[in-house]
């Protein structure tokens, strides 16, 4: 019932109650023992040698999954007693499994054996997982064995082949082995068994770990400099398709080439012999004719990788470079015609041939001969023939068939009266048939329908979907010369005349052309056994879409394997997509026919009729009588002179039965010679591609395996497993790695190496599909790693510098996907911290032990190992500000992110920037050399908030206001102050005030600390900064205004003696010249409101609204505000008449004016409420003013009397 029976559910129901049932205590005896034994002695075949030897058992093997499972839960954690009562010998057990998994051969014939086949591994391998958990079991012992056996042979030996040696031998055979290996573990269920059991052999071992983790990282994940720059990385991962075909990729708009490539491919014939061009021509004469340069190299590589490579597609991208379609280098994104290429192809591969003295494959198969004929009828009836070779019939479509298009050829045309032809023979014009016929054919007929044109009047391209027939096998034999010349009554006659004046009737001048149009000609009369000349459909080029946007795609029927069970097959070649297909005659004229069709509508019963846009554009026949297509043999000598003829003129019947039965023979051994090329009979075993092409698909077979294997979800999650295996080895004390071997590598540092390099050289490289939300879980691993054991801080140090400092330029700045580098950006942020995390702990560590100990002189040692390699960390980052970044400025937001991490995490790290000159470098980096012009515009500029603080947080770590005596430190303090009140502070300042308007002020928290700090007590700065703001104010965009007047805000309201300086100069303004300054006159905000009212209401508006606002947080402000109240009453009684016009106002609408793109004011909520302050504001002021005694308003100056009256009034009205 376990194995035998067919149904799942029920096998399972049975592990269940199994399992259940070893669960019972009993006195009588031990029930989980005894099914122990039940399973150890049961004669199961689970355990074959090899695919041949289980052809009786395969559904019993197929069904084994639960049998496995069952012995993997009775195993699992076994102790030493429970072994030695269950009676159980786990060791030889599991090398019981060793040697089977040895010695047992995979199937390679069969897709259904496969499965079985990783069946059985998937069974085995999770017993396996199961016996390594059991208490007696030595992993070293096992360890290095099932190691290399299950990634050598059972996940990587494509990728084990690659990074092997390669070993010149003299053996031929051995040179000739082009076999790619395929690991013995195929499918996803049963690679995860595999890789179980390496993640359960490395648990709590590091020996095997070690071995894991090296072999790992040499198979997959060294560095390789030739794909450092290269980013979403997704290589071919598909094999080929279920069918064994494989496709084309298209490269934009090259489905032209890949329908008609596809076709040359599917006929042996053309395929074979491209490939079969030796080597030995690539240098003839001494010059390269089949490099990569030329066509007919990349053709080869075309057939060679259609023919062998394992992907599901092969991406012709050389083949594109260096074909040329009427000399002209084609654009893989515009759409060309396939005949057009067709026909271009040909030609140049047939030419190259001809140079290589080598056969034009093309022309003997697909060229065949026309017979121009002028027949004159009235009297003489001479003929005259001419030639003209062809490689495709052009037919038209405006007919049903391609039986009456063809008709078309040899229906024939008269030419009388006027258009009577001129016998040279009888020196006079004759009543003539004009007409044209196929005098030879070819093995491959190509036709072309002409299914495209051009409207000259409306100047557009034409496609013509009308419905045109063809048949699957197609009788040729009507439009031969011979078949004409049956049908004609003057055979007899011409037989009598031809035989005696045969020489003068001959012109080899060319007189029609295949231009002519012809009245079809009925051959419904002719009689059944009549001879024929068959030709079979084996390719159709198919075109779906208009004349100037479509799509091609092929269906070609396989000739390669007449031998095989299906002789009918068809498939669908659409680029990539191969597939197989069933072609009736339905489908052919649903397909390819076009024509229109009907489709029932949804809404009522009627119908609509619709055009079919996809049909056939080309067609490729194949004759099946190869032995009608021979030429005659030689007349016989002792035949009478009567038959003795010109080749050139048709038989009459008699004899045409005599030279029948002549080729008799030679008939027979043609169609023996065609059976035997299909069978394979006389086919000699040996290398048909050529060994430049062969080495090329082998080496792109066995990198598509290596991929294949490792860019895929279960091996990334393997990869996870192994990396934090470390803190799953609860059993063994973290002192004991340490005291095994000073030079062992512990589990955390082996763990960090695996997930570095992988990080580093694969994941971070890979595309975005296949990285899915993974990073964070890495990021965090590599935290705990880098904090739990500090080796793996050295490792990370080591690792990146082994490029110097391109490590860092290469992950921070030059890689192009944003989430890649924020990735990086963490993980040196938890390096750092781990660092730091571990100086401080060994500090720690060395105030309480004694120095002279030899384990504290370890600590000493790495604690000065990690702050050398953090500095030089740190010195490599701030290198890169110098010329890296700036050419890089849109990638620069990780870079200094992560410097102003640095800064955050202690005072210390804040020293050795500024050792590094680290303030002057990133000011001459935002600044720029030129002191007029900015040097970054606002669009960049918008990143460099964090700059603008980490220069601030540096300054103000360094307190310009205390005395210094170092001399680095006064220099560097010289600096500052060259961009804080020297001749640079003026172009630094505006790019402050660009930096608000730019940035959230939230983000410049430590820049406006900065501002204050500057501007306390100091007159000359608080001046300079107060006129650049007001300048900015005057000159920046309404938007922006609320941030710079938040800015302003900061400086006005900082408490000192120079307050109600700045305030004045501020409000007010002034005429005077600033010192140091180019402007010689500020306007203040008083003045900007006056100019503002009349042009820009909203700056107004935003004015007044900052003067209120301002009042009401400080009572300096207010005090200042209040006394001048004449000089801004005016605002007030402007902003009332705006709030009180005859305008609408609909305070529901979301407007504002501060966010605005209007320079008209408009009327908000917020409006009202500061008008409603304001005046508050005024009447409290008034108020204050009316308590004045009038002694002293009396001692007033008259002059500034009527001034402030003038004043008044003018607001007033």
């Amino acid at each position: 019932m376990y194995l035998y029976t067919s149904s799942r559910e029920v096998r399972q129901c049975a592990l269940r109650n199994i399992i259940r049932l070893c669960k019972i205590e009993t006195l009588a005896c031990d029930i989980r023992a005894v099914i122990h034994q039940i399973l150890i002695k049961a004669r199961l075949p689970l355990w074959p040698s090899s695919a041949t030897t289980r052809s009786s058992n395969q559904k019993l093997l197929s069904q084994s999954i639960e049998y496995f499972d069952l012995r993997c839960q009775l195993t699992e954690n076994l102790t030493k007693q429970m072994q030695t009562t269950l009676n159980i010998n786990s060791k030889q057990i599991l090398t019981n499994e060793f040697n089977w998994l040895s010695s047992y051969t995979v199937s390679t014939t069969s897709n259904e054996l496969r499965t079985i086949d990783n069946i059985l591994f998937m069974g085995h391998l999770r017993f396996i997982r199961t016996l390594l958990t059991c208490e007696n079991i030595n992993k070293i012992e096992f360890g290095i064995d099932f190691i290399r056996l299950i990634i050598d042979q059972f996940l990587f030996p494509a990728s084990k082949r690659m990074s092997s040696p390669i070993v010149q031998t003299n053996n031929e055979n051995d040179s000739l082995d082009d076999s790619v290996p395929e690991p013995k573990c195929s499918t996803s269920e049963s690679r995860l068994a595999a890789y179980d059991v390496l993640v359960e052999l490395v648990r709590n071992c590091r020996t095997n770990l070690r071995l894991v983790i090296d072999d790992l990282i040499n198979l997959h994940h060294r560095p390789i400099l030739e794909k450092q720059t290269e980013w979403e990385f997704m290589p071919q991962v598909n094999p080929r398709a279920h069918c064994g075909l494989v496709g084309l990729y298209n490269g934009g708009a090259t489905c032209y080439m890949n329908s008609i490539l596809q076709q040359l491919y599917m006929l042996p014939q053309i395929s074979e012999h491209i490939l079969s061009v030796p080597d030995d021509l690539d240098n003839t004469n001494g010059t390269n004719k089949t490099g990569d340069s030329s066509l007919f190299y990349q053709l080869q590589q075309v057939f060679g990788h259609l023919m062998e490579s394992k992907m599901q597609y092969y991406s012709p991208e050389s083949l594109w470079k260096v074909f040329r379609l009427w000399g002209q280098e084609i654009n893989i994104r515009e759409q060309q015609d396939a005949f057009d290429f067709f026909t271009a192809m040909t030609d140049q591969i047939d030419e190259y041939l001809k140079t290589m003295k080598q056969e034009e494959i093309f022309h003997k198969q697909f060229e065949g001969i026309f017979c121009n004929q002028m027949i004159c009828t009235n009297g003489c009836r001479h003929r005259y023939e001419g030639e003209e070779r062809f490689m495709a019939l052009n037919v038209a479509v405006k007919v049903d068939s391609l039986n009456e298009s063809l008709n078309q050829f040899v229906k024939g045309e008269v030419l009388d009266g006027n258009n009577a032809y001129f016998c040279a023979k009888c020196q006079e014009k004759r009543t003539t048939i004009k007409r044209l016929c196929i005098k030879k054919l070819p093995p491959l007929l190509c036709i072309q329908m002409k299914r495209f044109g051009f409207d000259w009047e409306n100047n557009r391209a034409l496609k013509f979907d009308d419905y045109f027939k063809f048949p699957l096998v197609l009788n040729m034999e009507p439009y031969t010369l011979d078949g004409v010349n049956k049908r004609e009554s003057f055979v007899a006659y011409d037989d009598i005349t031809d035989s005696t004046n045969n020489d003068s009737l001959i012109n080899n001048a060319t007189t029609t052309t295949n231009d002519s149009k012809f009245v079809p000609r009925s051959l419904n009369n002719v009689s059944s056994n009549m001879p024929t000349i068959n030709y079979e459909l084996i390719g159709i080029v198919i075109h779906s879409g208009q004349a100037n946007a479509g799509h091609y795609y092929s269906f070609i029927k396989d000739i390669r394997r007449r031998h095989s069970n299906h002789t009918n097959q068809w498939y669908r070649f659409n680029d990539t997509s191969v597939e197989e297909i069933q072609l009736t005659e339905q489908m052919l004229e649903e397909e390819c026919f076009g024509g229109t069709f009907r489709v029932q509508k949804d809404n009522n019963n009627s119908s609509e009729e619709r055009t079919r846009f996809w049909n056939a554009y080309m067609l490729i026949y194949q004759c099946i009588e190869p032995s009608k297509l021979l030429p005659p043999p030689p007349p016989v000598s002792s035949s009478s002179p009567n038959t003795n003829r010109s080749s050139r003129h048709i038989p009459g019947t008699a004899v045409r039965i005599n030279r029948t039965n002549q080729r008799d023979s030679l008939s027979q051994l043609a169609d023996l010679v065609v059976r035997s090329e299909n069978s394979d009979l006389f086919r000699i075993e040996k290398p048909l591609i050529p060994s430049h092409v062969l080495s090329c698909v082998k080496d792109e077979n066995l990198e598509f395996l290596k991929n294949r294997d490792t860019y895929c979800d279960d091996y990334f999650q393997f990869i996870y497993k192994l990396s934090k295996i470390c803190f799953d080895d609860i059993n063994i004390p973290y002192d004991m790695e340490i005291i095994e071997n000073d030079n062992d590598e512990t589990s955390y540092e082996l763990c960090t190496k695996l997930a570095l390099n992988f990080l580093l050289n694969t994941h971070l490289r890979t595309h975005r599909r296949l990285r899915k939300d993974n990073s964070q879980q890495w990021i965090q691993l590599l935290g705990r790693l880098f904090t739990k054991n500090s080796t793996s801080c050295i490792i990370f140090y080591d690792l990146l510098f082994e490029k110097n400092d391109y490590g860092l330029k290469l992950y921070l700045l030059d890689c192009p996907i944003d989430d890649i580098r924020y990735i990086f950006e963490q993980i040196c942020e938890n390096i750092l911290q781990a660092t730091y995390s571990h100086v401080l702990e060994k500090h720690q560590q060395i105030q309480e032990t004694n120095i002279n100990d030899n384990h504290e002189t370890l600590i000493i040692n790495i604690d000065n190992k990690l702050l050398l390699l953090m500095k030089k960390f740190i010195e490599q980052l701030i290198n890169l500000l110098d010329k890296y970044v700036v050419e890089q400025v849109k990638h620069s937001q990780g870079y200094f992110q992560l410097i102003y991490y640095y800064i955050k995490i202690n005072k210390n790290s804040i020293d050795y920037l500024l050792q590094l000159n680290t303030f002057t470098r990133l000011i001459n980096f935002l600044l720029g050399e030129n002191i007029d012009t900015r040097r970054w515009n606002s669009g960049q500029a918008k990143e460099f908030g964090i700059i603008h603080e980490i220069i601030s947080t540096l300054a103000l770590a360094c307190n310009l206001n205390k005395n210094i005596f170092n001399e680095q430190d006064i220099q560097l303090k010289n600096q500052m102050e060259m961009y804080f009140y020297g001749k640079w502070s003026n172009r630094y300042l505006k790019e402050i005030c660009y930096a608000f308007q730019e940035i959230s002020p939230s983000q410049l928290t430590c820049t406006v600390q900065l501002m204050e700090i500057l501007a306390l007590n100091n007159q000359t700065f608080s001046e300079q900064l107060i006129r650049i703001i007001l300048h900015s104010i005057t000159q920046a965009h309404t938007n922006d205004l609320k941030s710079l007047f938040k800015f302003l805000s900061y400086i006005l309201l900082v408490e000192d003696s120079l307050q109600t300086k700045r305030l004045q100069l501020a409000f007010e303004g002034t005429n005077e010249s600033g010192s140091g300054d180019n402007y010689q006159h500020i306007t203040g905000l008083y003045s900007l409101i006056r100019t503002s009212i009349e042009s820009e209401q909203r700056r107004a508006y935003q004015t007044v609204k900052f003067l209120i606002n301002l009042s009401n947080r400080n009572s300096a402000c207010k005090d200042y505000f209040s006394s001048t109240a004449f000089q801004w009453e005016f605002a007030i009684n402007w902003l009332k008449q705006q709030m009180q016009t005859s305008w609408q106002w609909s305070p529901a609408q979301n407007v504002s004016n501060e966010d605005t793109d209007t320079r008209s004011f408009q009327r908000t909520r917020s409006a009202q409420f500061t008008l409603e302050q304001a005046q508050s504001l005024l009447q409290q002021t008034t108020i204050s003013n009316n308590d004045t005694s009038t002694n002293e308003l009396m001692e007033l100056n008259d002059t500034q009397s009527q001034s402030s009256s003038q004043s008044t009034l003018a607001g007033i009205d």
